[in-house]
């Protein structure tokens, strides 16, 4: 049984509420509130999309960024000097490096960050294989520490637990028939 005024749940023969103080002479038992799947399914897509996003911007900042620590070092060698002798600086050939390395990190990044854009839109579209999808990159997002393992068990919540499974398993349905 529950306390209409609070909510709390209470033996089946309480006849006051241990929380609030309210009589349960006149009170019937009241289920627990029904979760809305459809808003943490949503919620959920756009937090795999907003995953993506800062994934990207990710790329895109180690894209350019090294672009630019390599001109700044090029153009500025003493910075690296810090008191020791000019012959302890690298060669040339190694700042060169920097630029493209750092270029084809980014574009990893980026392409990371594609699967998961489609993950979140075949969520938000109830498509069987948006699901699927989903539960592969939240397996390995996991190790992201914090923000992907925050992600990843909750999409573990919604998606593999029975009432969410069945929820998204019927509207898929329904929007694939």
């Amino acid at each position: 049984m529950y306390c209409t005024k609070c909510g709390i749940e209470l033996g089946g023969n309480a006849n006051f509420c241990s929380k609030c103080g309210d009589s349960l002479a006149t009170a019937h038992p009241v289920s627990p509130k029904a979760r809305d799947w459809n808003l943490h399914v949503s919620v959920l897509g756009w937090l795999v999309i907003a995953h993506a996003a800062m994934t990207g911007l990710i790329g895109f900042i180690v894209m350019f960024g090294g672009m630019f620590v390599r001109n700044v070092i090029a153009r500025n060698p003493e910075f690296l000097l810090d008191g020791t002798s000019p012959s302890d600086v690298p060669p040339p050939e190694v700042f060169a490096l920097i630029g493209p390395v750092s270029f084809l990190i980014g574009v990893i990044f980026l392409l990371i960050a594609l699967p998961s854009v489609a993950a979140g839109v075949g969520l938000l579209r109830y498509r069987s294989w948006g699901r699927g999808l989903t539960l592969v990159l939240s397996f390995l997002r996991l190790l992201e520490v914090p923000f992907g393992t925050a992600t990843a068990i909750y999409s573990f919540w919604v998606l593999l637990s029975k009432e969410g499974r069945d929820f998204y398993q019927q509207r898929a349905e329904r929007v694939e028939a």
